[in-house]
């Protein structure tokens, strides 16, 4: 009997081992203790009293199990959840960093250079060079996400959203990826957006990247501003369907405002200079267009009818109306990030 009852108390020891470490090192000790008492006692009662014991502790074992593990799971999380709203008020409170500047302008000035190329007349040349930007915000995206997504986050993210957006109705006839031909884009530009969100969030084991997302926002509701941004950038930067002779020219001075207004934003910690200067870039950028407009003419180009010539001022009066339009879609995240700062206030 004493040999049974040696070899059930160290069966008992060994399942301790399917609890979690830091229960183990807390509570096995004692939980082996009161295991050996209740087996002692058993046995002065009866091989049936043994049995009843034994078959109490099989029973409860895997829902104790599950449950310390679950309870370690939740605590984990926990400790993970502060440590990432610690982490995150860090690098939203803190002061202006160069390379966090240089890395969130980086995709205004590549978006630039992309659609200058795409303006050269070689078959898909722009094609892959657009995909490969896709590639690089998806990966800027990735990395800001893994590393508890820094304001420069919001730049990449922006822009992923408007490629796969812009790209969702994309013709590309005769363009063979990996062996497989796509004709028209539809769905097949969003998985690997959805991918890259997967990979943050299993690299994490938890939600926090999504919800330092949110957290960031609402700690500093211009990110936002900076998001919508990448939309204004890319309707300024394409300069689609434009012939004029002096293109290239316009683009880079298109492209270099645009990156100024960003940088002059992520190195400032104001809220109202940021948002103007983002005003600022895509007025300035509306202005460059126009005067790019102005230097061909459409018709002729086309063939077609000669038409009279808009007086300067109404490009003048549309530039002052898109703007304002658009000023409202940018100031909204600012207006609801002052109206909490007052509420807090109060």
């Amino acid at each position: 009997m004493n040999v049974f009852i040696a070899v059930l108390i160290s069966i008992y020891s060994k399942l301790l081992l399917l609890y979690p470490r830091s229960f183990r090192k807390e509570f096995g000790e004692e939980m082996q203790v009161v295991f050996e008492d209740s087996v002692n006692e058993a046995v002065r009662d009866g091989i049936l009293f043994l049995v009843i014991v034994g078959m109490r502790e099989i029973a409860n074992l895997p829902g104790s199990v599950l449950q310390e593990f679950w309870h370690e799971f939740k605590k984990r999380d926990t400790v993970m959840d502060m440590n990432e709203q610690t982490r995150s008020e860090s690098v939203i409170g803190r002061g202006p960093n160069p390379w966090d500047a240089l890395i969130g302008t980086m995709p205004f000035v590549l978006f630039g250079i992309a659609s200058m190329i795409g303006k050269i007349r070689v078959p898909f040349l722009g094609i892959y060079t657009d995909l490969a930007f896709y590639g690089i915000v998806l990966l800027g995206l990735l990395i800001g996400l893994v590393k508890g997504v820094p304001r420069w986050t919001y730049s990449y993210l922006g822009w992923s959203l408007v490629f796969a957006w812009w790209w969702s109705n994309m013709g590309t006839y005769g363009l063979k990826i990996l062996g497989f031909q796509i004709d028209h884009w539809t769905w097949q530009i969003w998985p690997p957006l959805l991918l890259v969100i997967g990979i943050a969030l299993l690299w994490a084991r938890s939600l926090h990247p999504l919800r330092q997302l949110v957290r960031n926002v609402w700690q500093d509701w211009t990110l936002l501003s900076l998001a919508m941004y990448t939309f204004l950038a890319f309707v300024v930067l394409l300069y689609d369907e434009n012939h004029s002779p002096y293109l290239i020219g316009f683009m880079i001075l298109a492209t270099l405002t645009i990156a100024a207004s960003v940088w002059a934003f992520m190195s400032s910690t104001r809220p109202s200079v940021r948002l103007l200067t983002l005003l600022t870039g895509f007025a300035a950028g509306l202005v460059i267009d126009r005067i790019c407009e102005s230097t061909w003419d459409f018709a002729a180009y086309y063939g077609l009818p000669a038409t009279l010539p808009a007086p300067w001022y109404d490009s003048i009066f549309e530039i002052i109306v898109i703007t304002v339009v658009w000023s409202g879609l940018l100031i909204w995240p600012v207006v609801i990030g002052l109206v909490r700062l007052s509420l807090r206030s109060d």
